[in-house]
């Protein structure tokens, strides 16, 4: 059942948006694809279906609601990920926020929270988030930082690294180039080459794909959060 409910949630964006026009501040829903490129790892793919919605309470105040389904083709497990953010637009082009989640990641219930930040510099946007995961004594630290620059006003260059630091295991640090491109229609297509690369694993080349459409304009403020967003290839 918990894997129906954010499927349902995804599904009711569109109209949830078309009934509130005047109080919804964007919207998006896609698919995104990403894994390990090399070798005998090809078949480690994480796969996900994911939508957002933010919903402005005034101009300096905004919730916004994340809900993904993954698929992780090795493992065959499934995850489910709903996250609530609480967002304060201190001016058009700064935001910073807090938000709370819960996760389904292979029959394991976990918990994640924490803080984030975004700026937009006008050519340039940065976005920082900090993330700590409970999950029944082995918890972890999320770290990220995700940074893109327009060279056009449809096409955009970034960067972005992320570290998943856990109590009892694993310690992973993933490096990302992307690039971005924004259709007139919103539609929105972005890919990603990197290496992700632990303690307990060998250095892997990484490659990811997404396609979304944007509501509202850009969308949502903030990027997803939590442990399933995290893995590339499982």
């Amino acid at each position: 059942m918990h894997k129906i409910v954010p499927l349902a949630l995804v599904a009711a964006l569109l109209p949830v948006a078309a009934l509130a026009e005047g109080s919804v501040r964007g919207a998006e829903l896609g698919f995104t694809w990403s894994g390990l490129a090399e070798g005998q790892q090809r078949h480690k793919n994480n796969l996900a279906l994911e939508g957002a919605v933010e919903y402005g309470f005034t101009p300096g105040f905004a919730a916004q609601l994340d809900v993904a389904q993954h698929h992780f083709t090795n493992s065959n497990d499934e995850a489910t990920n709903v996250t609530l953010h609480a967002i304060g637009h201190v001016n058009d082009g700064f935001a910073v926020g807090g938000f709370l989640g819960h996760e389904w990641v292979g029959g394991n219930h976990m918990e994640h929270y924490g803080l984030e930040a975004t700026h937009d510099f006008g050519l340039l946007t940065v976005e920082g988030n900090a993330t700590l995961l409970k999950n029944d004594g082995n918890d972890a630290t999320i770290l990220g930082l995700d940074g893109r620059y327009a060279l056009t006003d449809a096409l955009s260059l970034g960067g972005r690294v992320k570290t998943v630091n856990a109590d009892h295991g694993s310690d992973t640090t993933a490096f990302d180039a992307t690039l971005g491109y924004a259709m007139p229609s919103g539609v929105k297509i972005d890919g990603s080459l990197g290496l992700v690369d632990g303690n307990q694993s060998d250095r892997e080349l990484t490659v990811g794909l997404g396609v979304k459409l944007l509501m509202g304009g850009n969308g949502v403020t903030f990027g997803k959060r939590g442990l399933s967003q995290s893995i590339i290839g499982n």
